[in-house]
């Protein structure tokens, strides 16, 4: 998970983390992906975050009090700045037995199914 377009990503994250608490973090991922607001607009409020986690099936309260309360975003803003420390590029990134891919190895399937078998 990735949080560096803004206050926006840190509370999808931050909800993401408590979805994965539950079992339910595809489920949400997916509602964020459709409801996926401009960069930059200060989406992903809160209220927009209970109801699209409602929409995934998450409305108990340990959710709504997790999203609520910002449960999460201390370790998500770790978590991003241990990625920037690691690949201050950006995405795409990814990383294969602890060395980062070259970007373009990720577009090229042939090329990543190699990577992947070696």
């Amino acid at each position: 998970m990735r949080s560096f377009l803004g206050p926006e990503s840190v509370r999808a994250d931050n909800a993401l983390a408590l979805a994965g608490e539950v079992g339910r973090f595809n489920e949400l991922r997916q509602e964020l992906f459709e409801a996926q607001p401009p960069e930059g607009t200060g989406g992903f409020t809160v209220e927009v975050l209970l109801e699209l986690g409602a929409q995934a099936g998450l409305t108990g309260s340990e959710f709504v009090a997790g999203v609520r309360e910002g449960r999460y975003e201390k370790w998500v803003l770790g978590q991003e700045a241990a990625f920037q420390n690691q690949d201050p590029q950006g995405t795409p990134a990814a990383w294969l037995d602890g060395k980062p891919l070259d970007a373009r190895v990720l577009f090229d399937g042939p090329a990543l199914e190699s990577r992947l078998r070696a």
